[in-house]
């Protein structure tokens, strides 16, 4: 069983910062086993495993609070995934589409995150890339269409970058130009943000043919950090 704080952002954190590829490998083989011991417990287990509260005594209740735990599991998994180097994204499917199917049938307000992590998962598998350009337009529409959606800029500018790669590789260059355009352009708006390390991480690939590889050397981007570092204020 993983530590209580297993499941928090405080240590999502620490995954990404501070562990080493070990500790990253046993972080996540040690949340895959407790899935499963959740998945497959017992009653009894499930209240060992502190899962179960005790006013939980119907089988309604119970399967409510399991799969509100598992779809908490599931996401914090997820999220090891992304953040693991290198990253294992793809290894996140199953348990993204558990987590867009969870939140379907629970109802609510959107999250569309999950759908844009299953998005990048899927992009280069054969077979699924339709698939992918499908989930990332659907939710960037709703996402640019609605100011009131949560996303980090983090996850977004990762995102785009890996739908304008994909556009490329289907040779809808104009498509893919949209997209890199909203990542300049949010640079130049949040010039202070993001350090350039994080940023060339989140949307640069050796394999990219458009303009993501050199951002940091992009005549505006150049010119906002210019400008942010003339405004900052000088230690004396």
């Amino acid at each position: 069983m993983p530590p209580k704080h297993f499941l928090t952002s405080n240590f999502r954190i620490a995954f990404e910062e501070y562990f080493d590829a070990d500790q990253q490998r046993n972080a996540v083989e040690t949340l895959k086993g407790h899935i499963e011991e959740v998945r497959d417990g017992t009653e009894e287990q499930r209240r060992e495993l502190g899962v179960l509260k005790p006013q939980d005594k119907t089988p309604e209740q119970i399967e409510q609070r399991v799969a509100a735990y598992l779809d908490k599991c599931y996401w914090q998994l997820s999220q090891f995934y992304r953040y693991s180097v290198p990253c294992r994204i793809s290894e996140a499917e199953p348990y993204l589409r558990e987590i867009i199917r969870y939140a379907k049938a629970k109802g609510g307000k959107r999250d569309i995150a999950p759908d844009l992590f299953l998005a990048v998962a899927i992009h280069k598998q054969p077979g699924k890339v339709q698939e992918a350009i499908s989930l990332f337009t659907d939710a960037f529409n709703e996402f640019d269409d609605n100011e009131t959606l949560a996303l980090g800029p983090r996850s977004e500018l990762w995102a785009r970058a890996h739908w304008a790669r994909l556009l490329r590789r289907v040779e809808r260059v104009q498509d893919a130009q949209v997209q890199e355009r909203a990542i300049v352009d949010w640079i130049v708006e949040h010039p202070m943000v993001l350090p350039a390390p994080k940023l060339m991480a989140l949307v640069s690939d050796e394999a990219d043919g458009g303009i993501l590889n050199g951002i940091l050397n992009h005549p505006e981007v150049l010119a906002a950090f210019e400008n942010a570092r003339e405004r900052s204020p000088r230690r004396i």
